[in-house]
């Protein structure tokens, strides 16, 4: 079975960098729905809030290094 390429933890640090707006290290609702937008996917806020939610191990409402590694991983 072919598996694909696991993404290395400095490919996620570049994803977070390019997403995390605010500069505090980790993605919110905001953030994660600009960058939707931008890439022309049409999510409500309260969509990407449920997809935080669901991906948010610490309970902040945001998604850290950690939380966005276990998401891309998937």
């Amino acid at each position: 079975m072919v598996r694909k390429k696991d993404l290395d933890i400095n490919e996620v640090k570049a994803i977070l960098a390019a997403l995390d707006k605010n500069g505090d290290g980790k993605i919110d609702v905001d953030e994660l729905k600009a960058f939707l937008d931008s890439a022309n996917c049409k999510l409500n806020k309260k969509a990407v809030q449920t997809f935080i939610t669901t991906h948010d191990i610490d309970g902040d409402g945001k998604l850290n290094l950690e939380e966005l590694a276990k998401v891309l991983a998937c």
